[in-house]
């Protein structure tokens, strides 16, 4: 099968510990998106500015979906309501980093390809952990990279202008 369009992971508050990783395989007026490997086709239309009606399995739903903030949203259908939060694979990667812990030397590398924008930070530096180190732009949004730990600056292998691939090393934090 062909690369997802674009993938995001979901958690409902009613449902502690699970996760849900739903990707968009076709964009159109029939979606197909997939929920933890299972695909479905999707079609829907926008009553308002916040009632959806969605067509799965031939049964249609009238379904409310009102946004709480960026990236929770409060979904009623038939007497049911469900928060649920939105992360994209970047924010899941930015999450699991802060989460982990981290301690020594740290090598920051690109998680996707993009041009960087501006660094922040000059070898030498001290830094504390959730600083900014840099801007890389890709996919004409900006993303502010951030330091794992606290620590000094050792290495800085980016400039403004420069393009980088999934993998390539920008800094080094220890």
């Amino acid at each position: 099968m062909a690369k997802a369009l674009a993938t995001y992971f979901a958690t409902v508050n009613d449902i502690p510990d699970t996760e849900f990783k739903v990707e968009i395989w076709e964009d159109g007026p029939v979606k197909k998106i997939s929920v933890n490997g299972t695909v479905y086709e999707v079609d829907y239309n926008v009553g308002g500015d916040t009632i959806h009606s969605i067509i799965l399995n031939n049964k249609s739903h009238g379904v409310q979906i009102s946004s709480l903030n960026e990236s929770t949203y409060e979904i009623k259908n038939k007497g049911d309501n469900f928060q649920v939060e939105i992360m994209d694979e970047l924010k899941k990667l930015r999450l699991s980093r802060t989460k982990s812990k981290m301690a020594g030397r740290q090598v920051i590398t690109a998680q996707m390809p993009g041009v960087i924008q501006k660094v922040h930070v000059v070898p030498g530096q001290e830094v504390k952990a959730g600083e900014p180190l840099c801007i890389l732009v890709a996919m004409k949004m900006e993303n502010e990279i951030h330091s794992p730990i606290d620590g000094v600056v050792k290495e800085v292998y980016i400039q403004p202008a420069d393009k980088v691939a999934v993998g390539d090393k920008m800094l080094v934090v220890e």
